[in-house]
């Protein structure tokens, strides 16, 4: 996993990272602010994802999707608990709210989450990891189907 070194990029950014380096090689669509784009990872580092669709700063991607499930180890950074500033106000309740929901279907909203990776603004599947700044949604049933999500993209969760 990624360095982590308690700053705003630990609640959201080098998770992200650590994710779509395990992706490298692989087909996926990457959800930013403006919209979902199918790319091929090349590589990742330096906080920049370069795919076979240009190079995507990682603290604007808000979610990766995949067509097959993850059948890799993402190997999720454990929740923190002593986090302070943007993460103890924004990321911190969103992940420990979906703590509670792992293995429940939810509805879930998120900056980014347009189609084809949703319906609309909001995505439906199973909670079914949760680190630190990410969120493992399984069971789609859209385009994509699961999705690895930054919680602190995270805008509306309703359990279904």
């Amino acid at each position: 996993m990624g360095a982590f070194d308690r700053t705003i990029c630990d609640c959201c950014v080098c998770p992200m990272q650590c994710v779509m380096e395990k992706l490298v090689t692989r087909d996926v669509g990457i959800a930013t602010p403006v919209r979902v784009t199918p790319v091929t990872i090349n590589s990742v580092e330096n906080f920049i994802a370069n795919t076979s669709q240009g190079s995507f700063p990682i603290c604007n991607v808000t979610a990766v999707g995949t067509i097959p499930p993850f059948d890799i180890d993402l190997n999720l950074k454990p929740v923190q608990k002593d986090i302070k500033g943007k993460c103890s106000c924004c990321e911190d309740p969103a992940t420990n709210e979906l703590q509670q929901l792992i293995g429940k279907e939810v509805n879930l909203e998120f900056i980014g989450g347009i189609a084809p990776f949703a319906d609309g603004n909001i995505v439906t599947g199973k909670v079914s990891q949760v680190g630190e700044g990410i969120l493992i949604l399984s069971d789609l049933g859209i385009t994509f189907s699961n999705a690895a999500i930054s919680t602190c993209q995270i805008t509306r969760i309703e359990l279904n």
